[in-house]
């Protein structure tokens, strides 16, 4: 295959994937959740201040919830933002670049592994379509363009290995450097990276001096970690769960040896279930994320197609003695850690990677099978993917976001509310709104196009709660709470219908997204 026959295959594989990812971008997710929103606002706040919503000049984290953002996804949404505007489609285009250039990067990296063509290219494409990973490119998500920058850290790093120059190099701990301040699972994969780059020093020479840079963008990180003692994080692991704690006592009292039924004994058993979790068809094939707004059944990760001939690439990649079979099954094992240390369920955010060296492997095995040139099996196997492939995307952009689970899990019904607010917003003294759905005030800021600098003068967050989250407790008009006094007038009261006693009361006002009544109004 010629080399600009190439080129205009991998070019198009991209655009077909920026076209996926434009249809409908506004609808499906249906609305904007507030980590988007904060991180949206905060962008905005930089772009009109130099400072984020609480006045700090130019952070490397950012404040936001209480729960310490880190900032890759913030600085780049900037441009969008101010081409856009502060606005659903200008926030979620923060991942556009990342979702042109990420099959781009898929087929550089097999093709360093493989140097195969045919193998790369069809890694490209279902990378490109693969909805377990491109769902999470669709809303404004720090995990996509975290595994962008990892898997562009793998492709630099098996550049360097073959020549060991100073560009490389460079290129390799920029790539490295932004993988750490996208995500929080990005400091596991710097370890298990600076482990790599370590086994490498005596295999492929590498000069000790080299790994220099990375400890280095390793310390600039972990600086801002203690400086900012960001505890969501620490919240999120498994062993400071109370669950996990209730669950150890009532197998003790229940009779259990506190040397069977410890935190270590029964930590290791249940951390070692979840993680085998990740790899079960339930998780790759059915279910997906928990959490639904990064699945739902009815939209598979990945089809079962590409299922199965993982396991086939696995045989081939050990029977054909690849080079770097040991570094492909070492990049799957290692994706689900970060997220099997969690309480918080299955989840594709924080093992996003999975589905690169999954699909890369499952590419491998489909072009050893395909080796067998049987037309009949290339039709079957052709459709069959398609086929799958189609019944995802459909459900998820045409049946997803009609979902009543799907609307309350989005956080839908501000966007309507804050309508209302600017409509009424002379005539009332005050807004009591319920914060019982997450930090309502950020959608507030967000929607009203709050000025930053008169926000920053009075932004002051609460303390942590036990999952790690701080309240705004009012700006402006707004008070983000029901406890209001029965003598008040001239006030709005906003809540859920299960905060009103009366919920056929006619004087309610009710904001509905959909068929969904998500807020009911009392006007005093």
């Amino acid at each position: 295959m010629k080399k600009y026959s190439l080129i205009i295959l991998v070019f198009l594989i991209s655009s077909l994937s920026i076209s996926l990812f434009l249809y409908k971008l506004t609808s499906s997710p249906p609305c904007l959740n507030a980590d988007e929103a904060a991180n949206a606002y905060d962008a905005y706040s930089i772009l009109k201040t130099g400072k984020d919503q609480y006045g700090n000049f130019m952070p490397l984290r950012f404040k936001s919830f209480g729960d310490y953002k880190l900032p890759l996804l913030t600085y780049i949404a900037i441009p969008f933002i101010k081409i856009f505007g502060l606005n659903k489609f200008g926030i979620r285009m923060v991942n556009f670049p990342f979702v042109f250039f990420f099959p781009i990067v898929i087929y550089l990296l097999t093709k360093e592994l493989f140097n195969k063509k045919l193998i790369s290219l069809l890694a490209a494409f279902l990378i490109a379509f693969a909805p377990g990973l491109q769902l999470l490119g669709r809303q404004a998500h720090e995990g996509y363009m975290t595994a962008f920058f990892l898997t562009l850290s793998f492709y630099l790093f098996l550049k360097f290995l073959k020549k060991q120059n100073v560009s490389n190099y460079l290129l390799l701990t920029t790539s490295y450097l932004f993988m750490l301040f996208g995500y929080h699972s990005s400091r596991l994969w710097a370890g298990f990276f600076l482990l790599v780059f370590i086994y490498f020093i005596n295999k492929a020479k590498i000069k000790w001096f080299y790994i220099l840079g990375l400890i280095a963008a390793v310390l600039i990180f972990g600086i801002t970690d203690l400086v900012n003692n960001p505890s969501r994080i620490q919240n999120l692991l498994f062993f400071n769960n109370i669950g996990f704690s209730l669950k150890i006592n009532e197998l003790r009292n229940e009779g259990g040896s506190r040397l069977l039924y410890n935190k270590l004994t029964v930590g290791v058993k249940d951390i070692t279930s979840e993680y085998l979790r990740y790899f079960s068809p339930q998780f790759l094939v059915a279910l997906g994320d928990e959490n639904f707004r990064f699945g739902f059944p009815g939209v598979s990760p990945i089809t079962p197609v590409e299922y199965i001939f993982m396991f086939v690439g696995l045989y081939y990649l050990f029977k054909n003695k690849e080079k770097w079979r040991f570094l492909i099954l070492a990049m799957l094992l290692f994706s689900p850690i970060s997220a099997s240390l969690s309480w918080a369920g299955l989840s594709i955010t924080r093992s996003i990677f999975i589905f690169i060296p999954a699909l890369i492997i499952s590419s491998y095995g489909m072009v050893n099978i395909l080796n067998k040139k049987n037309l009949v099996l290339y039709l079957l196997l052709a459709t069959s993917y398609l086929l799958l492939l189609f019944y995802s995307w459909d459900f998820y952009l045409n049946h997803y976001p009609k979902k009543a689970n799907i609307i309350r899990s989005w956080q839908c019904g501000y966007k309507e509310l804050t309508s209302y607010v600017v409509k009424n917003y002379n005539i009332f003294d005050r807004f009591y709104i319920t914060r019982k759905n997450g930090q309502p005030y950020i959608f507030f800021l967000f929607y009203l196009n709050y000025p930053p600098g008169l926000y920053q003068q009075v932004s002051k967050l609460s303390p942590s709660d036990e999952y790690g989250f701080g309240q705004i407790e009012s700006f402006d008009k707004f008070t983000f709470s029901l406890s209001y006094k029965n003598t008040e007038k001239h006030i709005v009261v906003i809540g859920f219908p299960d905060d009103f006693l009366d919920k056929n009361d006619s004087y309610l006002k009710k904001i509905k997204v959909g068929p969904e009544e998500i807020f009911f109004i009392k006007e005093r």
